[in-house]
């Protein structure tokens, strides 16, 4: 259904239903969904011509973190999960754009399987900078599929996308087995 339809139907009903406050809800979400995809899209683009390496910030890594975690949630999330972003300001020179993309592809991805919370954590050692997604599901099939990366289309694309733009700035994507622990991974990004 498009947002036109939508718009229509929203018009259509008494403002205070329960059916128009859904509906509201429905657009809200898809407009961030179209605005996440637009993000992808250039970032994928300037990953296949290099101009993303043209240009890096100095960013606080914490706080893009933060705001690139929290526009995936908003679009992806279910209404009973809860999203965590904690970490202390690191700064860090990268890509702003097309590593605010990665973020948002990997906490999407983790929206989709975790229960009722999901972390995000950013910290920082002597050689590395690591940004860690942990959900709070504990099936051991969770993590095998996020080993397995042809198991799912969205873990493929979502992995695949944000080892793209980790290689540009030579960093890696760490995925422990853990079997019986939480589903996570974890982006490391040398100094």
């Amino acid at each position: 259904m498009t947002d036109g339809a939508l718009k229509e139907l929203t018009r259509e009903l008494p403002k205070d239903s329960p059916d128009a406050t859904k509906l509201t809800q429905m657009m809200a979400r898809s407009s961030q969904r179209l605005l996440l995809l637009g993000d992808r899209l250039s970032s994928l683009a300037k990953l296949m011509d290099g101009s993303d390496l043209e240009r890096s910030d100095a960013v606080d890594l914490t706080g893009l973190v933060k705001d690139a975690a929290n526009r995936a949630f908003t679009a992806h999330a279910r209404r009973n999960l809860q999203l965590r972003v904690d970490g202390p300001a690191v700064p860090a020179v990268l890509h702003s754009q097309t590593f605010a993309a990665a973020v948002s592809e990997l906490t999407a991805l983790f929206c989709s399987f975790s229960q009722n919370e999901l972390f995000v954590r950013v910290s920082s050692t002597a050689d590395a900078l690591r940004i860690e997604f942990e959900s709070d599901n504990t099936d051991d099939s969770v993590q095998r599929a996020l080993l397995d990366r042809a198991s799912t289309t969205q873990a493929n694309a979502g992995i695949a996308f944000a080892e793209a733009v980790l290689a540009r700035h030579q960093g890696s994507i760490e995925l422990p087995e853990a079997p019986g622990r939480r589903a996570c991974l974890s982006l490391l990004l040398p100094r």
